[in-house]
C-alpha cells in the first residue's frame, strides 16, 4: 500500500480514485517537468482555502456567541495561518505525498511550510469538489477544532516571526532583522533588534537576540494589521 492509499484509507475517501487523489499534491515545479495537460494543485488550493476559512468561521460563529467580530477574526487568523496548516499537513504525512520538480525536491521542498500548507488546502478543496461542503467542513474541523479551542482559550504561543513572514510573502517581501544594540554584562544583557519590511519598521528588546526579534516582529505585525492582529 503506497502513501496515497494510506491517506485515502485514513480519511475515508475511498470513492476518490488514486489518480484524482494525486491532484492536491502536484506542485507547479512537478507539472512543469511533465508533458502538457497536467494541472497543478493551485486551483484546488484556491478552493480549499475558501472552504477552510468558511468552516472555521462558521464554527466560531455558532460556538462563541459571546465573542465580538474582532475577537473571532483574531482567532480565525491564527487557526488558518500557514504554520498551523503546515503542522496539520505533517500530521497527515502529506510531505510524503508531494510531487515536486527536481529543483524543488533538492532544495528541501518537502519540509517547506508553505508547500505543506498549500497541499492541505488543496486536499480540502478536492474533498469539497467530490463530496460537497458538509463533508469537507467536517474534515476541516476534525483537524482544526482542537486548534480553535486552544487559541480561543489563549493557550497558544504566538510565533510573530512566522506570522510576519507569512504576511511579507503575500507582499512578495522578506523581513530583515538587524541587531541595533547589545547592552549590559554578559549574564544580564539586553538586546535591541530592528525589523524592516516593505518600508515599515519596528524595534524589539529582549534578553536574547531571538526574544528581541520575536518582540520586534510582534510590534511590527501589530502595527501593520491593527485590530486584526491575533
Amino acid at each position: 500500500m503506497n502513501e496515497l492509499e494510506r491517506l485515502r484509507e485514513r480519511l475515508g475517501l475511498e470513492e476518490i480514485a488514486l489518480e484524482e487523489l494525486e491532484r492536491p499534491f502536484r506542485h507547479s515545479s512537478y507539472v512543469n517537468e511533465q508533458p502538457p495537460g497536467l494541472e497543478s494543485n493551485e486551483r484546488l488550493e484556491f478552493l480549499g482555502d475558501a472552504v477552510i476559512e468558511l468552516a472555521v468561521a462558521e464554527y466560531l460563529f455558532q460556538n462563541y456567541p459571546d465573542r465580538t467580530e474582532g475577537e473571532l477574526t483574531k482567532i480565525k487568523s491564527v487557526v488558518v495561518s500557514g504554520s498551523i496548516l503546515a503542522e496539520k499537513a505533517r500530521e497527515l504525512r502529506l510531505d510524503r505525498c508531494l510531487l515536486l520538480g527536481h529543483g524543488e525536491e533538492e532544495s528541501g521542498g518537502r519540509s517547506n511550510a508553505k508547500l505543506l500548507g498549500d497541499a492541505f488546502e488543496a486536499l480540502m478543496g478536492l474533498v469539497f469538489a467530490h463530496y460537497g461542503y458538509e463533508r469537507a467542513a467536517a474534515l476541516v474541523l476534525r483537524f482544526l477544532q482542537p486548534e480553535i479551542e486552544r487559541v480561543a482559550a489563549g493557550r497558544h504561543r504566538q510565533d510573530y516571526k512566522t506570522l510576519l513572514q507569512e504576511w511579507a510573502q503575500q507582499q512578495h517581501q522578506k523581513p530583515v532583522y538587524t541587531l541595533v544594540a547589545s547592552e549590559g554584562q554578559d549574564h544580564c544583557k539586553e538586546f535591541t533588534v530592528r525589523v524592516e519590511v516593505n518600508g515599515f519598521s519596528a524595534l524589539g528588546k529582549g534578553r536574547s537576540k531571538k526574544a528581541a526579534e520575536q518582540e520586534a516582529a510582534r510590534q511590527l505585525y501589530t502595527q501593520l494589521l491593527g485590530d486584526s492582529c491575533p
